[in-house]
Parts: C-alpha cells; sequence; structure tokens
C-alpha cells in the first residue's frame, strides 16, 4: 500500500491508498472542511494531482470523463450536506453511462448523530438513489472498507460508488452503524455497463456469462441459425462493444452487413467504413434500415441509451450484451431474446455468417449520407447567422482529424451527433444515459487533461453553457488546449419545439435575454471571439488550434432550422423509404429445399406387375403345293461339224471400220 501522507487520518490514507493502488492518477473536487481536507491532503502526498472545480456536479462529470477515457477509477471530492447533494446529477451521469467513479464525501460523524442536525442529510440513502452502493470508511476495517469501495466501482457492471468518511474513534461510535454499508439492492445498475477498451488496462469482463454451458452453446446455435437464414440483418452497435472493436472490424469491414452505433458507441466502426450506417438512438433516422431488415442484432446495447420512443419494427430482435440485465426480458425491445453467451462468441459467430445477404452495395453508406443530406437541407439561416448544420460542417472542416468531441444535450446535439465523422471510439463523448445539459465544458477539461496532444472542442448550448460558465476559469487556470463552441441563439431550442401553442406557457418558459459569452470568457482570462460567418468560425478554429489555453468562440445561430432537423431524426421525415434501399417489409425469400437424410434409405419401388402375354396365333394351314411344270423339249443343237467359214462372220463387222479409215484419208 502507498503511503498516503504522515499525519493523514486512517480514512483518508486509506481511500488515497486505494485509488493510487488502481492506477488513479488525478482527483476532482470542491471541498469542505475536515476530512475533506485530509484527503486532499493525503492524493497531494501520495503524488495524485487535485483539480478544484466550481461545482460538485462538475468534478464528478470530470472525474467520470477521466475513467472513461482511461479505464482508471475516477475520483471526486465533496462536502456533506449540499456539497453530496449537488453532486447527485455527476453521479447520477455515472450511474446510466456505466462509468466506475469514487465520490468521497464527508458525513456527520456518528459520534455526534444525536447532537447535530445541521447539514445533515440521510446521504446513504441518498446515495443509494443513483450509485451502485454506499460505503463508509473510517470507523473499522478502514483499508478493507476503502479497497471495497474502488473495487465495487470497477466490479462489472462498473458504476459509482459513493464512500463517507466517518473518522469516528471506536471509544466514540455509540451507533450500531455497519462500518462498511455495500448495499447495492437498489436498481440503478441493473443494465448492461460499458466495457473498457482493452488499450485501457482494465478487464471488464462478466464470468457469468456461459455459465450454463448448455444454455451458451444452444445461444450460439440459434444466432448461427439466424444469420444463415435471413437476408438482410441489422446490426446495432453499443458502448459494450468498444471493448471488442477489432474483432467487429475483422467480422463487418467488406461484408456489407449495415451496422448502426449508438452515441457512445461512434467510431468502434469507422465512418469512412462502407458498413457504417450512422446512429441508432430509437428516433426515426434509422428507420429505413431497421423497418426493411428481417434480423436486428444488438452487440453491446445498453437500453440506457435509447430516448424513450416505442419500438415499433417487426424483424426479431436477438440481444447479446456486455453484462447480462439483472431483470429478465429487457423492457425497451418488445420481444428481444436475450443470448446468454459472451460477446467475443457472437462476434465470432457473426464472423462466419456474414457473407450471403441481400443488401445492396454500400448499404450502410447509403443510409448515413441520406440521413446526412436531410440535416443539410435545414441549413438555413438569416444573414449575419449560421445554422446549426453549418456550424458543425465548418468544425469539422476545419479541426484536425484526431479532435476529441464533447456535446451537450440540446437541439444543437441533433446535429453534432450525426455529423461529425467519428474514426475511433471515444472520440466524440456525450451523456447518453442521463442526457444532462452542463456536460460538455466539464467533460472537456477532463478530456484535455487526459491528451494534452489534442485539441479539444466542446460544443454546448447557451443553456447548458450558463450552467457551467466559471468552469473556463478551471480551464484557464490549467492552461487546457479547448476550443467552447456555444450555439448562441437566446432560447432553450429542444424546448421550445416541443412547447405547445397554448397549455405549455410563452417566451417566458424558454427564452433568455441576450448574453455575450465571448465578454464572460474574456473576463475570466480565456481568449473569446464572437462569430457570424463560416469564414470568422474557420479562422478562430483554427485560432483555438495554436494557443495554450481555452478559447470561447460565441456562435450566432438563427434557430429557424432546429424544427426540421428535429422532424429527420425523431420525426415522421425520417420515416422515409431511401434511394437505393430495399423498401420497408421483410424481403422475399425461397422456401428452403428440404435436406434428406442420406441414412434413410429410399423405399424400394412398387413393380408393375408383368403384362399378360397375349394366346399365341393360330398357325394357317401350309399352301398347297402347285404341280411343277412340265419342262420343254431341248432345243435341237446344230451339228458342230456344219460351220460357216468364219471370214462371213466376220466380214460385217470389219467394214464399217475400213470405210472409216476410208473417210479419214480422204478428208
Amino acid at each position: 500500500m502507498i503511503d498516503s501522507g504522515q499525519g493523514a487520518p486512517a480514512g483518508a490514507a486509506a481511500i488515497v491508498a486505494a485509488l493510487a493502488d488502481a492506477g488513479t492518477k488525478v482527483m476532482f473536487g470542491l471541498p469542505g472542511g475536515g476530512p475533506n481536507l485530509d484527503v486532499v491532503g493525503a492524493a497531494t502526498a501520495a503524488g495524485l494531482a487535485f483539480v478544484l472545480t466550481h461545482t460538485e456536479t462538475a468534478a464528478v462529470i470530470m472525474a467520470a470523463t477521466y475513467a472513461d477515457l482511461t479505464g482508471l477509477p475516477g475520483a471526486a471530492v465533496v462536502t456533506r450536506g449540499p456539497g453530496l447533494a449537488s453532486a447527485v446529477n455527476g453521479i447520477a451521469h455515472a450511474a446510466l453511462d456505466r462509468l466506475p467513479v469514487v465520490v468521497i464525501a464527508d458525513t456527520v460523524r456518528s459520534a455526534d448523530a444525536n447532537r447535530i442536525s445541521h447539514q445533515r442529510l440521510d446521504q446513504a440513502a441518498l446515495g443509494r438513489a443513483v450509485a451502485k452502493t454506499v460505503v463508509t470508511v473510517g470507523r473499522h476495517q478502514t483499508a478493507k472498507a476503502a479497497a471495497d469501495a474502488v473495487r465495487l466501482a470497477l466490479t462489472p457492471p462498473v458504476g459509482p460508488v459513493i464512500a463517507l468518511m466517518d473518522d469516528t474513534d471506536d471509544s466514540d461510535d455509540s451507533h450500531d452503524h455497519d462500518s462498511h454499508d455495500v448495499d447495492d439492492s437498489h436498481g440503478s445498475h441493473d443494465h448492461d455497463s460499458h466495457d473498457v477498451d482493452d488499450s485501457h488496462g482494465t478487464d471488464d469482463t462478466d464470468d457469468s456469462h456461459g455459465s450454463n454451458v448448455g444454455q451458451s452453446q444452444q445461444d450460439e446455435a440459434v444466432l448461427a441459425q439466424a444469420l444463415r437464414a435471413s437476408r438482410r440483418p441489422v446490426i446495432m452497435l453499443g458502448t459494450g462493444a468498444i471493448a471488442h472493436k477489432a474483432a467487429i472490424r475483422v467480422a463487418l469491414t467488406g461484408h456489407g452487413i449495415p451496422a448502426l452505433h449508438t452515441y457512445r458507441a461512434r467510431g468502434i466502426l469507422p465512418d469512412s467504413a462502407a458498413e457504417a450506417a450512422g446512429l441508432v438512438t430509437g428516433g426515426t433516422m434509422e428507420w429505413p434500415l431497421l423497418a426493411a431488415a428481417d434480423l436486428i442484432i444488438g452487440l453491446g446495447v445498453d437500453e440506457a441509451e435509447m430516448i424513450p420512443a416505442a419500438w415499433d419494427y417487426a424483424a426479431p430482435v436477438l440481444l447479446v450484451t456486455a453484462h447480462p440485465p439483472a431483470r429478465s426480458g429487457p423492457a425497451y425491445f418488445p420481444g428481444a431474446t436475450t443470448l446468454d453467451i459472451p460477446l467475443p462468441a457472437a462476434i465470432s459467430a457473426l464472423a462466419e455468417n456474414n457473407r450471403e445477404h441481400g443488401w445492396p452495395p454500400d448499404a450502410g453508406r447509403t443510409a448515413r449520407r441520406h440521413a446526412a443530406l436531410r440535416l443539410k437541407e435545414a441549413a438555413t439561416a438569416r444573414p449575419g447567422f449560421l445554422s446549426p448544420v453549418q456550424v458543425v460542417k465548418t468544425a469539422r472542416q476545419h479541426a484536425p482529424p484526431d479532435t476529441v468531441v464533447t456535446v451537450d444535450a440540446g437541439a444543437h446535439m441533433l446535429a453534432v451527433m450525426p455529423l461529425w465523422e467519428a474514426a475511433e471510439p471515444r472520440r466524440l463523448l456525450i451523456s447518453s444515459g442521463l442526457a444532462t445539459m452542463g456536460f460538455a465544458l466539464p467533460a472537456a477539461v477532463a478530456a484535455a487533461l487526459c491528451d494534452d496532444e489534442r485539441l479539444v472542442v466542446a460544443f454546448t448550448g447557451d443553456g447548458g453553457l450558463g450552467m457551467t460558465l466559471a468552469e473556463i476559469e478551471t480551464a484557464v487556470r490549467l492552461g487546457l488546449r479547448i476550443a467552447v463552441v456555444v450555439f448562441n441563439d437566446g432560447t432553450l431550442s429542444l424546448i421550445k419545439i416541443k412547447q405547445r401553442p397554448a397549455g405549455h406557457g410563452g417566451a417566458e418558459a424558454v427564452d433568455f435575454g441576450p448574453v455575450s459569452y465571448a465578454r464572460a470568457a474574456e473576463a475570466m482570462g480565456a481568449a473569446a471571439k464572437a462569430v457570424g460567418t463560416e469564414t470568422e468560425l474557420a479562422a478562430a478554429l483554427r485560432k483555438a488550434d495554436g494557443r495554450d489555453g481555452p478559447t470561447v468562440i460565441d456562435v450566432r445561430v438563427d434557430p429557424a432550422g432546429y424544427p426540421a432537423i428535429m422532424d429527420a431524426s425523431r420525426g415522421q421525415a425520417g420515416r422515409q423509404p431511401v434511394p437505393g434501399l430495399p423498401r420497408p417489409g421483410p424481403p422475399e425469400r425461397k422456401p428452403p429445399r428440404e435436406r434428406k437424410d442420406p441414412r434413410e434409405r429410399k423405399p424400394p419401388r412398387e413393380r408393375k406387375p408383368p403384362r399378360e402375354r397375349k394366346p399365341p396365333r393360330e398357325r394357317k394351314p401350309p399352301r398347297e403345293r402347285k404341280p411343277p411344270r412340265e419342262r420343254k423339249p431341248p432345243r435341237e443343237r446344230n451339228d458342230p461339224r456344219e460351220r460357216k467359214d468364219p471370214r462371213e462372220q466376220r466380214q460385217p463387222q470389219r467394214q464399217p471400220q475400213r470405210q472409216k479409215q476410208k473417210q479419214r484419208s480422204i478428208q
């Protein structure tokens, strides 16, 4: 165990040592007094960096992003009462996106529980509503409790754990509390957790898969048979499949089966691949492929990644999750079959049965390009303003190819997520399960700390930036190369689209007053530029890439195109056939020929009965022979002695010849 600092209380030393042993290098937080500062001091002594944030939720989002990008447990420090209550949004984000985070919180000492009411909450009950479990560190078995907190955060399904710090001595503890509570009976983690990429070094496999060997073999056979029988299979890739990126690329690339990605799975197949078909969110952008499919296979898909919309596709759904769901039968996909097989086995089955299908060439690329085309048709803006589509297109053209992007929730994400091309996983980050606003800027801070060689671009609306504006100072203090692109339209655009003319209030419910985020950023020491043209935006991005420190680009955005973007993403405009793709409905299938078992011999053919022989024909009586004809008497022969002169016999024959000779001589 690492020495966490001379004089540090046992609890603070233990939790820091457990994190350091797991590889954690940085801690985020907004400390109060007492045990909080003990933890910060122990972290400094152990060589862990501490990043001071402006809000507790921002600290936890930073810790969760650090865990997402490194595979190591993230760590956040908050004070008791308002500190932990303020951190709940970040903890909920980590829970629904399956990210291992240890949130270290002060608590009212058990020795003072009967006396103190100030800032006293039932923090264990509060924590269990959003975290995997709550562990108390510092009363009994301190080292074991701290190690358990880190271990449980990393145990599949991974997620956040709250460690309550209580430095009560044994002699002061008059209350019957569990020294280290590991209650994970709540339902915040009954879905598939995120798998950590192999390069991160964290093994996030679940040995419970395939525990029933017979069932696992049967399920493998079911998957293989379904793939062989399918003419139009579609693959859905979720976060749990990221760890198996290499095998999935081998199984799918070059074989023409379209693959849809959830938000957090983007980049498993690079967008340059013909099979990369765009997004699956539960909206309608994926409708042209799913409506024409006769089989849908989900690999590592987490139900929390899907928006709350009806799943009305007729094709059967087979799900292979990174970890089996806690409940029987997923609720989001009606009638789906969850196969109890490991993801590598499912990917192998896909690789062995990926050649015979009825999709046209480049079906995935065709679907993705058509979806992008529908969005670009909404690129309308009045002079001096940019449309959301123009902002994304210009940023993609002028940002480096390996840029890491963080995206806030809001209407602008409906343009960013499908249009930003991703070549690798975890280059396009978003709060998928919780879909919280205020994510992009804190996540960008953590991403820049994890890799200071790449530019980080944070796409945020004015509503989301308003929640985390002070973290610009954090980026300035740390000298992080971040470009914060603000879609400044003065309104909650996504909510405004959903607002009905009557009964939902008016402008007071969705519109802000004018705010110059460029001036606010400059006041905190950041570079800033307000832009209203593509040329100005491109120039600002180029300068941000060459600057040490953050740049805030305040973009004047015309929100007029958002309703069309919403309709293409989640409305009826997305439910349109795509030229070059099969129309909705199952493909026609030829009835399979029945295979004859060679062991079954054909029954002998019945012999025809012999033909009846005709009775023999009656023979005719022999004809009566005619009497022999009487012979003529022989002619009388001349006496051979009476002969004529032979010269007389020859004379008539020679005479004509002589006459001919005479005629020739005369001539």
